[in-house]
């Protein structure tokens, strides 16, 4: 494994940096609080550098490397998470880029054939959607179910807390759905399947979150939907599994963000306490403040190695599935996904104390990542104390942790 980024992989680093710092900063707070939306036009720009088709095989209309498609996808979320700091746009991007490298693992050549190029070309949205108003981290007990006929699912249930609801209904596109296709064999009979937003019997509901709002969380209620078989992911009944395999790739996106956020905010409070002035010395000659700092950098630049290994292991692991298990790879993902957030609460945190009085006012950007952050660390793709039970789980095995399911998830 090299530590370095390839020259390829360093020149998209910067070309991402770049339209950050030139699209996405300058408008970063109306996104949060004027628009409460991303623009569309924004969108589209971000479509016309290949941002959306970094996980989407050139067949159909991306740009995805094989074998580095979940490191490219890292650093694509880590700079857009820079430039915009109350998590908006990175969600709405790791979902959509995210989701789409699982589909065109699993999806039929029908669904890659109509999904995948509107999400390429910015056009229609990708998320996910498992969680349910009883809880999302059971997975092995969602109540939405379907009866299974001969092309179709006709589906009845809900799902809650689902991000890009309003989005998917107003631009197009849908969301990856696991639901029960054979209720009576439990998560066992668990189907994955893409959700067109618009299709006849689903209705929506949008929620007032305190971050992230430029991008919308909902809910979805189904009355005998009908969902073509065409848009299964794998084989009816093995959805829980993709499902997994899902959240481990989604994970590294969201931590990711996260770190991205995290070293923006880390940098504006290293910045702004080298030129405040206190009792006539810099802020940042007190070792309150300087030690807290390389407290705070260091737990980043670890992060980020390990971060970079989990992409780097998913990225084997796809093209040849002998590099690693299951486990292994679920132990470094879920240690960066309980961490990250963390680490991107306390350091905006951090650094708002740094600022004073001045912190607690939105004359800086430092309130938004704040509470941005926390959205990952409450529960989207897995909470931190999920993530505890994952590690454990599959360190110290299921015999020796009180919690011995595997139906650990959103």
């Amino acid at each position: 494994m090299e530590f370095r980024l390839s020259t390829e992989q360093e020149l998209w680093k910067n070309t991402v940096r770049e339209f950050a710092k030139a699209e996405l900063e300058p408008i970063a707070r109306k996104i949060d609080e004027e628009w409460e939306r991303i623009p569309k036009e924004l969108i589209k720009k971000m479509a016309d550098l290949g941002i959306f088709g970094v996980t989407i095989p050139e067949e159909y209309g991306g740009m995805a490397v094989p074998g580095e498609t979940m490191q490219y996808a890292m650093i694509t979320i880590h700079e857009i998470a820079r430039g915009e700091l109350s998590m908006s746009v990175p969600v709405y991007t790791l979902l959509c880029i995210g989701w789409a490298f699982m589909l065109s693992q699993y999806g039929t050549k029908e669904a890659k054939e109509e999904i995948l190029p509107k999400v390429a070309k910015g056009e229609w949205f990708l998320g996910i959607n498992t969680t349910e108003p009883g809880g999302g981290s059971d997975l092995a007990n969602i109540k939405t179910w379907a009866k299974s006929e001969k092309t179709k699912f006709i589906v009845n249930g809900e799902k809650a807390y689902i991000s890009g609801v309003r989005e998917s209904n107003e631009w197009g596109g849908g969301h990856l759905t696991l639901f029960k296709s054979d209720p009576s064999k439990g998560y066992k009979g668990a189907t994955f399947a893409y959700f067109p937003a618009k299709a006849p019997g689903t209705t929506f509901t949008v929620y007032k979150d305190m971050g992230r709002m430029g991008l919308s969380t909902g809910g979805f209620l189904y009355k005998n939907v009908e969902i073509p078989k065409k848009y299964i992911l794998g084989e009816e009944g093995k959805g829980f599994y993709i499902n997994m395999e899902g959240f481990n790739a989604a994970r590294v996106l969201v931590s990711a963000a996260c770190l991205g956020g995290a070293e923006k905010c880390l940098e504006i409070g290293r910045d702004y306490s080298k030129q405040r002035i206190i009792f006539g010395r810099p802020l940042s000659s007190f070792e309150g403040i300087s030690f807290e700092i390389a407290d705070d950098y260091s737990k980043l630049e670890m992060l980020k190695l390990m971060l970079q290994k989990g992409a780097w292991m998913i990225d084997n692991f796809y093209q040849d599935r002998s590099s690693f298990t299951k486990e292994e790879i679920n132990r470094t993902i879920s240690i960066c996904k309980a961490n990250s957030p963390m680490l991107a609460v306390d350091i905006a945190k951090h650094a708002m104390m740094y600022h004073g009085g001045f912190g607690y006012t939105k004359d800086t950007p430092l309130e938004m990542a704040l509470r941005g952050a926390m959205s990952y660390v409450v529960g989207a793709e897995g909470g931190y104390h999920v993530q505890k039970i994952i590690i454990a789980r599959d360190y110290i095995g299921d015999e020796g942790v009180p919690y011995r399911g595997t139906q650990v998830g959103h």
